[in-house]
């Protein structure tokens, strides 16, 4: 072991719960994070429909922690306890492709709200 093994299962693992954490800010709070949703310069108080904003991009969120988190505890257990052969090919293309989707879909989501 040279102490970086696992390193992109932490790191999924809290970029997981931290969009997690905007999730539940977006849903139960009316709170847009600005580090993931939107770019840091943008103004919150010019969104068009704060309430069709959070109802469109509150499900793609929750969508990137879940596969956020299950990325990361796959990649601790291949790195750990056991090898997950073709799943952590597979969770590493799933990852990659909802990080596309989520970017793609919340800079539509941005142009059409701000």
């Amino acid at each position: 072991m040279n102490g970086m093994e696992g390193i992109f299962g932490i790191i999924g693992i809290g970029a997981g719960l931290y969009s997690l954490y905007a999730w539940f800010q977006l849903k139960f709070k009316g709170i847009i994070n600005t580090s993931i949703l939107v770019p840091k310069d943008t103004n919150i108080k010019k969104c068009k429909d704060k309430e069709a904003y959070r109802a469109a991009a509150g499900p793609k969120l929750l969508v990137l922690a879940v596969v956020l988190i299950l990325y990361g505890a796959e990649d601790l257990y291949n790195t750990y306890v056991q090898s997950t052969g073709k799943l952590f090919w597979v969770m590493l293309v799933l990852v990659l492709a909802v990080l596309v989707w989520f970017a793609w879909t919340v800079k539509k989501l941005n142009a059409k709200y701000f």
